[in-house]
C-alpha cells in the first residue's frame, strides 16, 4: 500500500507534540470527490486551538488527528461524477470539516469545494488566501448597507484576515477610507504588501493609540481582527458596524455548525454574545461576529478578484514540510501570536 507524509498528533498538544506520520495514500469513494496531490497549505489560528484542544467542546478530535484547511495543489484522479474538473487542473481549497487535514501530501476532497487555482498566483500564495479572506469577505458582507463611501477601520492591517479586509473594502466594496493598525516594523511595508492607495491611514499600534488619532464618531465600520472593538464604540457614527471574527459567536450560530454543543455553553455564548450587542447598541452602534460558511461562489470570487489585482495574497514565510523542525516552530509562532506578516505556508511539494 502507497502511504504519504502527514502532519498529525496522536493527543491534544502544542506544535512540539506534532508527528510526521506515514499515512496511508487516500482514494477516491464517492463519485464527486477529487484526488488532490497538495503543494502548498497555509497555517491558520484555528488549526492550533484544535490541536491544543481548544475547540474539543465544539468538536472532539478522533486520534490520530490531522489539521489543517487550506491548500493549493494539482487534481491527480477524478472521481465518476465529475466533470467541473480533470487531471492537472491548478486548484485551490478551503476543505469541509469532514476533510481537514491539509499538511499532507494527498487529500481528497469534494468537488463542490474545490475552485481552480488564480492563474497568476504561486501556489504558495493561493494556499494562503481560502480561510483568512474567506472570513473577511463574509464579515464585510454583514455590514448592512455596504461599505461604498464608508470609512472602515481594520485592526491588524497585515495579519492574514486584515490584509484581505484592507483589499476587499478599498478595492472590492468601494470604502472611501480604510484605515487600519500595525506594529512599527511593518508601517512601511503595508503600501508595499497591499498596493498604493489601499490603506489611508496606517496607526503604528506600539507608539500611538488609536483613540487618539481617529476622530471620535467619524468611523462606519470597525472590523476587528484582535478583540478590542468594543473600546472603539466612542470612535463610531450611530449606525456604524462593528464585525469581530476573535469574540465567539452566539451559541445559535455556533450550534447550526457544530451541533454536539451542549446547550448550557450555548446559553453562557448567547449571554456573552447579547451583553456585547448592548454594550454596542447604547451607541447606536450595530455588533455582529462571524463564524465562516465558506462556499465555493465565494471561492470564485476571491479567484476574480486576484486575477483582476483587486486582491494580493500576502504570505510572510514559506517552510518545507521536509524540514519538520521548521514546520512545528512555524506553528508554534502562531501558537503564540507572534504578531507574523501575512500568512505562513508549509510547501508540502518541493
Amino acid at each position: 500500500m502507497s502511504t504519504i507524509k502527514a502532519v498529525t498528533f496522536n493527543k491534544y498538544t502544542k506544535p512540539d507534540g506534532f508527528v510526521l506520520a506515514d499515512l496511508p495514500k487516500p482514494t477516491i469513494e464517492r463519485p464527486g470527490d477529487v484526488l488532490i496531490k497538495v503543494y502548498a497549505a497555509s497555517i491558520n489560528p484555528v488549526d492550533v486551538k484544535r490541536a491544543t484542544g481548544t475547540l474539543r467542546i465544539f468538536d472532539p478530535e478522533k486520534f490520530p488527528a490531522r489539521i489543517g484547511y487550506d491548500l493549493a495543489g494539482v487534481i491527480e484522479s477524478v472521481g465518476d461524477d465529475v466533470g467541473e474538473f480533470k487531471i492537472g487542473d491548478e486548484i485551490f481549497v478551503r476543505l469541509a470539516e469532514v476533510e481537514r487535514g491539509a499538511f499532507q501530501e494527498y487529500v481528497v476532497a469534494s468537488s463542490k469545494t474545490v475552485a481552480l487555482k488564480p492563474k497568476n498566483l504561486t501556489f504558495e500564495e493561493a494556499a494562503s488566501l481560502p480561510l483568512a479572506t474567506l472570513t473577511s469577505l463574509q464579515g464585510l458582507l454583514a455590514v448592512k448597507g455596504g461599505l461604498q463611501d464608508k470609512t472602515v477601520f481594520v485592526t491588524g492591517g497585515l495579519s492574514g484576515t486584515g490584509s484581505a479586509a484592507c483589499q476587499l473594502a478599498k478595492n472590492v466594496f468601494g470604502a472611501a477610507k480604510v484605515i487600519t493598525t500595525v506594529s512599527t516594523s511593518k508601517v512601511a511595508r503595508v503600501s508595499e504588501l497591499l498596493g498604493e492607495g489601499v490603506v489611508d491611514e496606517v496607526i503604528d499600534y506600539k507608539t500611538t493609540a488609536a483613540g487618539k488619532v481617529i476622530p471620535k464618531g467619524s468611523l462606519d465600520v470597525v472590523y476587528d481582527t484582535v478583540g478590542e472593538a468594543l473600546s472603539y464604540l466612542h470612535l463610531m457614527k450611530p449606525g456604524g458596524w462593528i464585525i469581530s471574527i476573535i469574540t465567539l459567536p452566539s451559541g445559535q450560530k455556533l450550534k447550526g455548525l457544530f451541533p454536539s454543543i451542549p446547550s448550557w455553553f450555548c446559553s453562557m455564548l448567547d449571554m456573552a454574545f447579547k451583553i456585547s450587542q448592548y454594550r454596542a447598541s447604547r451607541y447606536r452602534v450595530n455588533y455582529d461576529s462571524i463564524v465562516l460558511v465558506p462556499t465555493k461562489e465565494q471561492l470564485l470570487d476571491l479567484k476574480k478578484w486576484a486575477e483582476e489585482g483587486k486582491l494580493k495574497a500576502v504570505v510572510g514565510k514559506v517552510v518545507p514540510l521536509s524540514d519538520f523542525e521548521g514546520v512545528k516552530k512555524a506553528f508554534t509562532e502562531i501558537f503564540e501570536a507572534k504578531g507574523l506578516t501575512g500568512k505562513t505556508v508549509i510547501k508540502i511539494l518541493e
